[in-house]
């Protein structure tokens, strides 16, 4: 059923995540910097998607 990883694909994965998260970090982090977001929207607009994401996984 499932497909089996070595360590060196699961290395690779982690390490796309980890650069993902970075740079997606960076990109929030400018844009409260800017003025362009405030945290609070970011937050808010987070919950918001996390939910959607959860509901149309039942």
């Amino acid at each position: 059923m499932g497909e089996k990883f070595d360590q060196d694909q699961i290395a690779a994965f982690e390490e796309l995540l980890i650069s993902n998260t970075i740079q997606l970090d960076v990109v929030t982090q400018l844009l409260i910097e800017k003025g362009m977001i405030t945290e609070n929207e970011f937050s808010d607009m987070l919950k918001r998607v996390q939910s959607e994401y959860q509901k149309s996984e039942e």
